[in-house]
């Protein structure tokens, strides 16, 4: 099979820490999409759908996992690149 265009292993992304509670938003997602497929992200008010399109869009890193864009490690990216 061919390499996914987007493919999530393990992404995790959470806030706070230190003086605060540590929220943890995403837990775990595992995410395989190949080019010329159409998705939909749907769920409830609350439940990480606006973290999870900001870390595809590359406007935000996840907080653990690994994030790959046509094989490409987005994590070893820099802004330019990102952008």
């Amino acid at each position: 099979m061919s390499t996914p265009l987007i493919q999530l292993c393990g992404i995790r992304k959470s806030y706070g820490g230190g003086d605060s509670p540590t929220v943890e938003v995403l837990r775990g997602i595992d995410l395989a999409i190949h080019a010329g497929e159409f998705i939909a992200i749907v769920g409830t008010s609350g439940s990480g759908k606006s973290t999870l399109m900001n870390i595809l869009g590359c406007l935000d890193r996840p907080t653990a996992g690994q994030y790959r864009f046509a094989g490409e490690d987005v994590a070893a990216l820099n802004d330019d690149e990102l952008a």
